[in-house]
């Protein structure tokens, strides 16, 4: 056990129980499955525009947590299969995901700094994005059912990321060590 100095509470780095084992491909693809087929329930036509893409929004956790086993061959992946079972223009999911996965995987430690509220104020972004990119496309290839309510899903996503990303870590076991700032500074005073 490392020797504490007087004056500092906890050791700067998280240390045995409080360790977290990393997630298994297993846990990861299956949640991956879990939520491709919530974004395939056949909801209500009246508030379809409301749903979140919750593929996109598991791929983009376990992109923050696990980048080994989802990056970008997962995100393509997973895009062309939602598209196939969307009936959507083929490789418009897949463009959108890989983009989305892209841009996380380049400022993964910068989002495992904050905490969720913090994160999903990162994302809200990304995932309004990534709904103005499938909206974009289909207003520019002329697609019956590209309609600006769509961006309403990107919203609701960014506000759901706080259940998910709870969930997601009840699941897993991860705990979130508290920032600086939230638990005080760790320097001697």
């Amino acid at each position: 056990m490392p020797r504490a100095e007087p004056g500092i509470s906890k050791p700067l780095l998280p240390q045995g129980a409080e360790l977290v084992a990393p997630p298994t491909p297993a846990r990861v693809y299956v949640s991956l499955a879990m939520a491709l087929a919530a974004t395939l329930l056949p909801w209500a036509d009246g508030m379809l525009w409301l749903v979140p893409d919750f593929t996109l929004m598991a791929l983009l956790y376990w992109s923050i947590r696990a980048p080994r086993l989802a990056g970008l061959g997962v995100a393509c992946l997973l895009g062309l299969v939602t598209d196939v079972a969307a009936g959507v223009l083929m490789g418009l999911n897949a463009l959108a995901y890989c983009a989305a996965t892209f841009v996380i995987l380049m400022v993964r430690r910068r989002l495992e700094g904050f905490d969720v509220p913090r994160q999903a104020l990162q994302l809200a972004p990304l995932l309004l994005g990534k709904e103005a990119l499938v909206l974009l496309a289909g207003l520019m290839l002329g697609l019956p059912q590209a309609d600006w309510r769509w961006l309403a899903a990107g919203l609701v996503a960014a506000l759901l990321w706080l259940p998910l990303a709870w969930l997601m870590d009840r699941l897993t076991g991860y705990t979130r060590v508290a920032a600086q700032g939230e638990a005080g500074p760790r320097v001697r005073v």
